[in-house]
């Protein structure tokens, strides 16, 4: 596609092999990159290092560019432990050649107390990230008592907090539609945070629930949400989270078709 660039997440269309994942991104899909799953035990259909040296061959041979989405609770880790995870994660971007790293803030009974937490835990690796070229996208997530799951960073306003002590280039906001559709605050986001904006997840729900319908199968006026998205400023790339089985397949060919239309020349 070239313009916007559009990811697709691993989890997220069918492939038996690695070989095969890239080969449909590029050819059958025709996309711009893949978001990987990162999981220490590389488990299928996570990576693992023992396929680091395949898939940077394999996303040079497909001119395919990369990311990746890590799962870490990082308040659940504890701090010294969390910053050497991270760590890790960037010895495995530059191994393979990643550009982002999309991260959840994870959770804590204590909101405030997390927050803290995981602020500390980035400020600590900005730097190394900011030497090496790669940005961690740190995740919108539900509401803090959505199911009484805890999660942390639900609001601009805890985003803001983490930005003025962490005024990095390599630490910005993944802004996942989904995620602020259930809570109605895409548009809060988009004005209060958007110039932090890096990465973007693209999944449909009805409003309540994270189920990652199809583009265009819930309940998200994403003409109204992706102007508004232009309109802050932002250009891409635009990661898929929803089922995509062809790239015949209705929903996928309405994506790409509102995002060529939106993003192409002209004013926001």
């Amino acid at each position: 596609m070239g313009d916007p660039a559009v990811f697709i997440s691993c989890l997220h269309y069918q492939w038996a092999s690695l070989e095969e994942a890239f080969e449909r991104c590029a050819g059958e899909l025709g996309l711009d990159g893949i978001e990987l799953s990162l999981h220490p035990s590389g488990r299928f259909p996570h990576i693992g290092p023992e396929h680091y040296a395949t898939v940077a061959a394999l996303a040079a041979d497909h001119g395919l560019q990369l990311s990746a989405h890590v799962w870490d609770n990082l308040p659940g880790l504890g701090e010294a432990a969390a910053v050497q995870r991270l760590g890790q994660w960037l010895d495995a971007a530059r191994a393979i050649g990643l550009r982002y790293i999309v991260l959840h803030g994870g959770s804590h009974d204590d909101q405030a107390e997390g927050i803290r937490l995981v602020t500390r835990i980035l400020a600590a690796v900005a730097p190394d990230y900011e030497r090496a070229g790669v940005v961690l996208c740190l995740e919108n997530h539900y509401a803090y008592d959505h199911h009484q799951c805890h999660e942390l960073f639900g609001t601009p306003e805890e985003f803001l907090e983490l930005f003025r002590t962490v005024d990095s280039p390599s630490v910005r906001l993944c802004l996942d539609y989904g995620h602020s559709h259930m809570i109605g605050n895409t548009q809060a986001f988009l004005d209060r945070v958007g110039h932090r904006l890096a990465y973007t997840h693209l999944a449909d729900n009805e409003g309540e629930e994270d189920n990652h319908l199809a583009f265009g199968c819930g309940t998200i006026d994403w003409r109204a949400v992706l102007l508004a998205t232009k309109r802050a400023g932002y250009r891409g790339p635009f990661t898929i989270e929803f089922p995509v089985r062809s790239a015949t397949g209705r929903p996928f060919r309405q994506c790409i078709d509102l995002l060529g239309e939106l993003f192409g020349e002209g004013p926001p």
